[in-house]
């Protein structure tokens, strides 16, 4: 309803006077489709003991609430929103999958569970064991399962990053070296994101400086 109201003349703040009016500015190329989704992706979330039954609903979700602010930048940054379209919606989706395989633990406290119901349960794997931070062989299997597919979006996203004009590529190339930093370090730990402390899977701040210094030198190199 809200923001149904800032698309028809009626903010009732200044941000969403600033969002009506970016709107207008990037008329027929920013449009309402992907706030729409996100609000859909927002909504999906607003319930007790959130659940996802597929991969395919996972891969929906994804891009509702990451995949859609992809398309929304695009046009700010002066892209070719055609060609940047499919790479921009990889990247969003790559990144909310490893969030979610970073958070499972954190997630699981809140009574929240993003891996897909029936490959959990595939691999004999129950939401209770989830939320009690109950791991296995079969749970690390799923978790390696989503990472893997994590990764070729990931991939997808760094193929299309050419097509952002200015230091574009460069943002791109960034967010997929920190990125993958994560899915290495899942790999390291035998895919097991679970713990009793709750904690979310990190990297060291040295390799998120090696992961930078990577994206440049990727980036800019001839070779």
């Amino acid at each position: 309803e809200r923001f149904d109201a800032l698309l028809n003349g009626r903010p009732v703040d200044e941000m969403d006077a600033a969002l009506a009016q970016c709107l207008r500015r990037n008329e027929g190329s920013l449009t309402e489709r992907p706030f729409r989704d996100m609000i859909a992706g927002m909504k999906s979330d607003a319930v007790h003991g959130r659940t996802v039954e597929s991969m395919e609903e996972l891969e929906v979700y994804a891009y509702q609430v990451a995949g859609t602010v992809g398309l929304m930048l695009l046009p700010l940054l002066d892209a070719d929103v055609g060609r940047a379209r499919v790479p921009a919606i990889a990247l969003g989706k790559s990144i909310q999958l490893i969030n979610i395989l970073r958070d499972a633990a954190p997630d699981a406290a809140l009574g929240r569970v993003y891996l897909p119901q029936d490959m959990l349960s595939s691999e004999g794997v129950s939401n209770e064991d989830v939320l009690n931070s109950q791991s296995s062989d079969g749970y690390r299997r799923v978790v390696a399962k989503v990472s893997d597919r994590a990764a070729e979006l990931l991939t997808e996203a760094e193929f299309g990053k050419s097509s952002l004009p200015g230091l574009g590529a460069l943002f791109v190339q960034v967010i997929v070296e920190l990125y993958r930093g994560y899915l290495v370090e899942l790999e390291r730990l035998g895919y097991e994101n679970l713990n009793a402390e709750g904690d979310r899977v990190k990297i060291s701040i040295l390799r998120k400086i090696a992961a930078s210094s990577k994206a440049i030198y990727v980036t800019f190199s001839p070779f």
